[in-house]
């Protein structure tokens, strides 16, 4: 199924704003490029946005698969267009998020990613040793300060609507570690957006997006860099 694009992808009147530490980056010869996959469960601008920041050279890895967890998304029509390997794990068919997020890893298992990153993924997973420090998201918000507008059942319009509720005079992106509660990971980067009198749920959600588009790409790199020591010669 196909949806309209969302909107295109501006980074004009930005504010850069890592409220992470500063991490020397890795030394050493690369012996390969991160190979990554891509979780979603909508549209899949997000995947669309990565897939484009590949193709201008903005971005360095590989990516290797891609799981929904909705069947009959845009998402899994942008992986096949990209002739990326697609599947559908759907969270019903599992007792458990454990038993869940073990079907999500056997799934991708035999295509070895060494990152996975969450866009617009709408399910729990169990992040265990394996996975500890590989799993990164992108959340619609500045963590950790609007923790009000993260967490269990915070995502898309429902963040946006609630940044406005409070009246902050500014909002943006934050990309975290993935851990076991909800957007409560080490951030890795972040920017920030004003919020202009007159916003709504839309006009808002439009220009955290834009910026999202230039964060995701720039934050993946820049942890690749710094913690993925095993793509090492």
């Amino acid at each position: 199924m196909r949806t309209e694009p969302g909107p295109a992808c501006e980074t004009d009147g930005m504010i850069d704003q890592s409220s992470a530490s500063p991490t020397p980056e890795i030394s050493g010869n690369w012996a390969r490029v991160a190979r990554v996959a891509v979780l979603l469960s909508g549209s899949g601008r997000t995947l669309e946005n990565l897939l484009g920041a590949a193709h201008r050279g903005i971005l360095d890895c590989e990516f290797v698969a891609v799981v929904s967890s909705k069947p009959d998304v845009r998402g899994l029509a942008i992986a096949q267009d990209a002739e990326i390997p697609a599947f559908v794990v759907q969270r019903r068919d599992f007792l458990s998020d454990e038993a869940y997020t073990e079907e999500v890893e056997a799934v991708l298992a035999p295509f070895s990613p060494d990152l996975i990153l969450l866009a617009g993924f709408l399910r729990k997973l169990v992040i265990g040793d394996k996975w500890a420090g590989r799993v990164l998201n992108i959340h619609p918000a500045l963590l950790p300060e609007m923790a009000a507008a993260a967490g269990k059942g915070f995502y898309g319009d429902k963040v946006h609507a609630e940044v406005l509720r409070r009246g902050v005079s500014e909002s943006g992106a934050t990309v975290h570690v993935v851990d076991n509660g909800y957007d409560t990971g080490p951030v890795v980067d972040r920017v920030a957006v004003p919020v202009l009198g007159g916003d709504t749920v839309r006009s808002l959600a439009d220009r955290v997006f834009a910026a999202e588009c230039d964060l995701y790409p720039r934050a993946v790199n820049e942890y690749i860099r710094k913690h993925c020591d095993w793509l090492l010669v």
